[in-house]
């Protein structure tokens, strides 16, 4: 009997991989970080990785440190062993006043947890041999907002530790990652439409795919329509979506809860959002590129269209929805009292922590089907709020 792969086993892989444009550009900004990913996060580590750090032969001081920063998780399993213990400030205790990390310098890289080794990068071999980095950290935004170019992308041979898995794709998922993909990422770049019509098109790909899987995508019925709205009933949606996140997600307490006294406080909310809006595009004036570069780079790292925490088709269209919808209604507001592109890239990149490194897409499905914001003409006004 053949012996079946260790699931949690990583084996060295150099392929080539896809990557976009800027990727060979990437490098950790290490103590120059505004919001380093030392800070705040909940990392977690495999058990095999937590064995090997508290077998690690290094300094007593080191030594001291590595057993009081990983601590066993209350249900650990194989992949999820132990978590990193933040200190009082909130950081890594191997953070260092420099930026950089006690470990990686005395020990070297190898011997970091796969994910503090590769963040922000994101490997993928599913349905491709795919990489990017995420936007969940500022020098990826430096680096996407750097031009106004289209994100393009190109073949670069690199080398990464990989999850074994003998669970994969069939031949035909991998056909229809592959054109949905491409296609869609076309659509998204066609800067002759507004980005708002550009995503409808999409869900219109995406929902006449759940019909018929095999209907050719140069015969999908790309129209749109032009809608009106009603203002106060949008920003009454977001507010409330705004509660849940203030109660479920300690990362944007913060940023929801000044939304919600910006407008609380306010004897008309309308009045505030066309002034927030009115500053937000003087200030980021080709936001609409910035925004369009974003939703590219997060499909491509989130393996767009096939999504871990959507079932379907349609609803990878609503979650694209919401992740717009989202992004835009935090800048918007949040850059109310702000005048720069590097607090715009804060902004974003903390609000994609949560959006790339959690169940972000079936959340705001959710939360909009409680609002009952999943009609066609619903979806179409938010999309143009």
């Amino acid at each position: 009997m053949a012996q079946q792969a260790n699931p949690y086993e990583r084996v060295t892989l150099k392929h080539e991989f896809s990557v976009p444009d800027f990727y060979k550009d990437f490098t950790c900004k290490g103590g120059d970080c505004r919001n380093t990913c030392c800070s705040g996060w909940k990392v977690t580590i495999a058990r095999q990785q937590y064995f090997v750090l508290h077998g690690l032969d290094c300094e007593a001081s080191l030594r001291d440190k590595l057993d009081r920063t990983f601590r066993p998780l209350p249900n650990p399993t194989p992949e999820r062993y132990a978590e990193i213990v933040h200190n009082y400030e909130g950081n890594c205790p191997l953070l260092m006043k420099n930026g950089y990390c006690e470990l990686h310098s005395s020990c070297g890289e190898k011997v970091l947890p796969w994910v503090c080794r590769y963040y922000p990068r994101g490997p993928r071999i599913d349905y491709d041999f795919e990489v990017t980095v995420a936007n969940s950290c500022e020098k990826t935004l430096e680096l996407l907002f750097k031009n106004n170019n289209p994100i393009s992308f190109e073949k670069r041979v690199l080398t990464f530790k990989m999850q074994v898995n003998d669970e994969k794709p069939n031949i035909e998922d991998k056909k229809i990652y592959q054109e949905v993909s491409q296609f869609c990422f076309k659509l998204l770049g066609d800067r002759t439409v507004s980005l708002p019509q550009r995503i409808r098109k999409i869900g219109n790909v995406l929902k006449t795919l759940d019909i018929d899987v095999n209907t050719p995508l140069e015969e999908i019925d790309l129209t749109v329509d032009s809608v009106e709205f009603d203002h106060e009933h949008l920003l009454g949606i977001l507010l409330n979506i705004s509660d849940w996140f203030i109660e479920n997600r300690p990362s944007l307490t913060d940023y929801c809860s000044k939304i919600k006294e910006l407008y609380l406080d306010s004897g008309n909310q309308l009045i505030i959002y066309e002034q927030a809006k009115k500053h937000f595009e003087s200030v980021i004036p080709d936001h609409e590129i910035k925004f369009e570069k974003m939703l590219i780079n997060n499909l491509f790292f989130r393996q767009f269209p096939y999504f871990e925490s959507t079932k379907n088709f349609t609803e990878t269209y609503i979650s694209l929805v919401g992740t717009y919808v989202f992004i835009r209604y935090i800048g918007i507001n949040l850059m109310l009292e702000k005048n720069s592109i590097e607090d715009f890239i804060d902004i974003m990149a903390k609000t994609f922590r949560v959006i790339t490194h959690t169940r972000f897409e079936s959340n705001i499905i959710s939360l909009l089907g409680r609002e009952r914001s999943l009609d066609n003409l619903v979806i179409a006004m938010l999309l143009n709020l």
